[in-house]
């Protein structure tokens, strides 16, 4: 026999609505209050701005943008982040209430130097911004009981702060530089075909000597595709800077200088193959950059470099004449002196 399974009986004409599951209550937070910053970490440097007199004059958050502070990326605070990467440096911390009511009566200035973004002369720079945001809001800096700070302790933590951005930067270099199997020493850049030579092999003398394309021979499609993946390198480096530089001309003059021809060899393995790759994806960025890019802007550039080429040629006339003229003021100076000279020897 076939076995039979029951179903539950329901009722045909039930007037009885089920509730939809309801999503779960967000937690409320006030308007304006300080954003939750990640676990604070025993580097954690916590400064203070109270006000000088009763409050704050003028609004903190205007008056923070005049002096280089600006709204953080995916965090609702003020704060300073890394001009190149856009990486928070250091943020603002306010009580959200007390704002509210018109009672602020603190500003904290949080940088975490050991994990924040890296920025070269951090601290200075960091004082320097805070100093004149404070007065120009009427405040002071303090530490985070609120005593008041000295130049002094403010050069310290301005000195110490930099001395951790130095710190990091010779630890990145040092996790950037290899020695390979031949014995020759490379300080890698972010693309890993960029390099720089610090040590030849077989040799104890340190030397400087930049590599821009480093490709080995490949075949035809293999290589092209590792072009491709070498200039993908270069689109990733754009996307993560904001103004750090990257010598694009310098990769691209040392990869055509690698061509031995000009558009691959599908009978051999040629570095011109994996070349054939990289200018395919540049070329294919120079096409969707043009579109995208401000007709304006581009003529503003040609009048600039033209006016300033006017600028330069007269700058340079003038330069000349007047060495020109002191070099004739020296002649016939000399030539005065000569006759002066035989004249008293005559005497």
């Amino acid at each position: 026999m076939s076995e039979v399974i029951a179903r539950p009986k329901t009722a045909k004409h039930s007037t009885t609505k089920v509730a939809p599951p309801r999503r779960p209550t967000p937690p409320m937070r006030l308007v304006g209050s300080a954003p939750a910053e990640p676990a604070q970490s025993a580097t954690l440097i916590a400064l203070t701005l109270r006000p000088t007199a009763e409050q704050f004059t003028g609004n903190r958050i205007v008056c923070a943008q005049e002096f280089g502070f600006d709204w953080l990326t995916n965090v609702h605070a003020i704060g300073w982040a890394c001009p190149d990467t856009g990486r928070e440096i250091a943020r603002h911390v306010v009580d959200g209430y007390s704002e509210a009511t018109g009672t602020l009566s603190e500003i904290g200035v949080h940088i975490d130097p050991h994990g924040c973004a890296w920025l070269w002369r951090a601290g200075t720079r960091l004082m320097e911004m805070v100093a004149r945001y404070s007065e120009r809001i009427g405040g002071h800096l303090c530490d985070a009981a609120g005593r008041p700070l000295g130049d002094e302790e403010r050069c310290a933590i301005a000195d110490h702060i930099d001395a951790v951005m130095e710190l990091r930067r010779n630890a990145e270099t040092a996790a950037r530089t290899f020695t390979e199997p031949s014995g020759e020493v490379r300080e890698y850049s972010e693309l890993s075909f960029h390099y720089a030579v610090t040590r030849e092999a077989g040799s104890r003398k340190q030397r400087y000597q930049r590599v821009f394309f480093d490709a080995k021979p490949m075949d035809y499609y293999s290589g092209r595709a590792q072009g491709m993946r070498m200039a993908s390198e270069v689109v990733n480096f754009f996307r993560a800077h904001k103004t750090a530089k990257l010598p694009l001309t310098e990769i691209i003059r040392q990869a055509l200088e690698r061509c031995e021809t000009p558009h691959g060899n599908m009978q051999k393995a040629e570095v011109a193959n994996v070349v054939s790759g990289f200018m395919e994806v540049i070329e294919t960025l120079i096409a969707v950059g043009s579109r995208q890019l401000n007709p304006a802007w581009l003529t503003a550039q040609i009048n600039r470099n033209e006016e300033l080429q006017v600028t330069w040629s007269e700058r340079e006339a003038k330069r000349k004449a007047a060495l020109a003229a002191r070099l004739r003021a020296g002649r016939e100076a000399a030539k005065a002196r000569r006759l002066a000279q035989g004249k008293a020897g005559a005497a």
